[in-house]
């Protein structure tokens, strides 16, 4: 039931080395430590470094069920079927695989610290190694004082680091079930060690001064060797205190940092914990993650359960009542059993990423790792080749992956050879933009530059003026076919015309006379479209004519600048004299100068008022009514309080006050 690969130190290497300068070794069933396998077995550690029949990469399958997408972020897995044939693989939001490399006797358990890092174990030194954006080693980290262990790893962002080692201690088992004739056992002892930036031990746990060998669920109490805890996973929380997962315990626990104290139990035979469903129990499991509100994440291996099928796991853990709740589960979505190996996370948006370990699928026939959305519906699911497992899945978050993206292909005109991560190549004959609205089916050229090609000419209007309407900017004549159409609005200012036009009109040569909408501040506005050549227009306010023709020149290319055409009523000028200041009556935001200003034609604008006047342009406040209701806030004296009464009220804003 161990999580089994080939890892030096500590290991069955199951290959039979080819021979090398007449020196042949079986060492299926060896165990060698370091030295050994530098020195006397250099030539097999050079076989192992070149696998025989090993990939550079590994084929693998990413399916996004329908309807659904993957987060935004990056999936690293690290599949493998032996030591030397280990592949770290990083799949993005899309679901493309960016990176997938042979890395033999290293990349076992890629993962992101929580200082941002990448790290891997490496199999054939039996360390963790610290890496760079080009997954260059730049660190190497390792337990002091015993062997490490390869199950996890914290590099801490305030450069402090948690490690796992582990240590064969012998014990005098007298009080384990069953009764043993002989009580002395070797039992693999669980170490925590805390280390500051320079390796130097800063903390050190022991699990068997806290916690029985004997409470074991899953032991052989005959072997020699009793690997009591079986330590897989750990994560330091936000006091200090160490969430541990001890798997052949079907034990979590949280440890007091300060004391070296258990805060409570979450499973084994003395949980301090009640499950309260008949199926919220977990056995053997790995990988646990503490959520806000007391709730906690698991993957439950689920060994003996009914039918075998491991699972994900989220509790509400109520630390006053003592009881576990079963909040939601995920089976494996082809119900597969893994006896090893698993791993489940809370990502950023609420859903959840599960490693299945070597739970295998029907898909490749390999492992696999799945992503559920938060509501539990199954986004995608990376599979893996026949007999390829990952020990854990992780996801590091968008913009958080410290490694050199770019293009990785050599082929590619914008190859970069510093990247790792495949993102964004361009080959000879990609789809490009070369600038030029004018091309179509532009493409990357053999010399990697982009081009495209003028179509035939069209039926389109050949229009080469800018401003106009139907511009074209991929004319082929050399010259203006008189095609230009202009969209023109016109404004007609009539404040000082002495009376107020019921009705005005544009006088457009050409054209029957085109009526003009009312825009405010004495102004009337039309809109024409006209094509190219010299325009004469007039207005006619009431039926007269205002006296005075004007013309507008569109002849190609035009000169006007697409601007409203104005003209002030009765004058050659295009803009009424007026006042730019917003506090006086007379105020009108096209007005050019202040001539008006404190002067004008004002006066109760109001229709119905005693004292309307109708040369009056700009209302002064001074409308006057007679009661002809009892109601004082009727104010225009109809009996009924609406919206005209508000609109009076609205024009005596801004006035003084005697």
């Amino acid at each position: 039931m161990c999580d089994v690969f080939t890892t030096i130190p500590h290991v069955q290497v199951e290959h039979e080395v080819p021979s090398c300068a007449g020196f042949r070794l079986n060492l299926s069933a060896l165990t060698w430590g370091r030295t050994a396998i530098q020195g006397v077995l250099g030539c097999a550690v050079l076989w192992m470094l070149s696998p025989l029949q090993a990939q550079e990469s590994l084929d693998v399958a990413v399916v996004v069920e329908p309807g659904q997408t993957l987060s935004p972020g990056w999936i690293l897995v690290s599949p493998r079927v032996s030591a030397n044939q280990t592949y770290p693989i990083i799949v993005n939001g899309a679901g493309d695989v960016v990176y997938n490399q042979l890395t033999p006797l290293h990349g076992f358990n890629f993962d992101q610290n929580p200082d941002g890092r990448l790290s891997w174990f490496s199999t054939l030194l039996g360390e963790w190694h610290v890496l760079d954006s080009s997954l260059t080693t730049t660190e190497s980290v390792s337990f002091n004082g015993a062997s490490e262990d390869y199950h996890d790893l914290e590099l801490r962002a305030d450069g402090t680091r948690l490690l796992m080692g582990k240590e064969n201690v012998v014990m005098d088992l007298f009080d384990s079930i069953p009764p043993l004739e002989d009580p002395e056992r070797a039992v693999i002892d669980c170490l925590l060690q805390e280390q500051d930036a320079e390796g130097n031990v800063t903390w050190f746990w022991r699990a068997t001064e806290h916690i029985p060998p004997t409470w074991c669920t899953h032991c052989n109490w005959e072997a020699s060797l009793i690997d009591a805890y079986h330590h897989n996973a750990f994560e330091t929380q936000a006091d200090g205190n160490i969430l541990l997962c001890l798997r052949n315990m079907d034990l979590v626990v949280l440890i007091d940092r300060q004391t070296g104290d258990i805060l409570w139990h979450l499973g084994g035979p003395e949980s301090d914990f009640a499950f309260t469903e008949a199926n919220g129990a977990f056995a053997q499991q790995h990988d646990a993650q503490l959520l806000p509100n007391d709730r906690i994440l698991i993957y439950d291996n689920a060994t003996g359960s009914d039918p075998l099928v491991s699972r994900g796991v989220e509790y509400q853990l109520n630390l006053e009542a003592g009881t576990a709740t079963l909040l939601q589960d995920w089976p494996h979505p082809e119900g597969s059993f893994a006896s090893s190996q698993g791993s489940i996370q809370r990502l950023a948006d609420g859903g959840t990423l599960i490693g299945w370990g070597n739970a295998l699928s029907d898909e490749l026939g390999g492992g696999s790792a799945s992503e559920f959305a938060p509501n539990g519906a199954l986004r995608g699911t990376i599979y893996f080749p026949g007999s390829n497992v990952s020990y854990r899945a992780r996801k590091v978050q968008a913009g958080a992956l410290p490694l050199h993206m770019g293009c990785t292909h050599p082929e590619a005109c914008n190859f970069s050879e510093e990247a790792i991560v495949d993102q964004g190549c361009v080959f000879v004959g990609s789809a490009c933009d070369d600038g030029d609205v004018c091309t179509v089916d532009d493409v990357i050229q053999a010399n990697c530059g982009c081009a495209g090609f003028l179509p035939p000419p069209s039926e389109e209007s050949q229009c080469q003026d800018a401003v106009a309407l139907n511009f074209n900017p991929c004319s082929v004549l050399p010259f203006d076919d008189g095609s230009c159409q202009y969209a023109v609005t016109f404004r007609l200012d009539a404040s000082q015309s002495g009376s107020i036009p019921e009705e005005v009109q544009l006088q457009l040569s050409g054209f029957e006379p085109l009526q003009m909408a009312p825009g405010g501040f004495g102004t009337w506005t039309a809109d024409a479209i006209l094509e190219s050549g010299e325009w004469s227009f007039g207005f006619l306010a009431d039926g007269q004519e205002g006296g005075v023709v004007r013309t507008l020149d569109l002849t190609f290319p035009a000169s006007w600048d697409g601007g409203e055409v104005r003209a002030c009523l009765g004058l050659e000028a295009s803009a009424c004299p007026g006042c730019t200041d917003p506090d006086d009556p007379v105020f009108s935001p096209f007005a050019v100068n202040n001539v008006l200003c404190g002067a004008g034609p004002t006066g109760c604008t109001v229709p119905g008022a005693d004292n309307y006047d109708a040369t009056a342009f700009f209302d002064d406040g001074s409308c006057t009514f007679e009661a002809e209701s009892e109601c004082a806030v009727d104010l225009t004296g109809d009996g009924i309080i609406g919206v005209s009464d508000v609109l009076l009220l609205l024009t005596y804003f801004g006035l003084l006050c005697d």
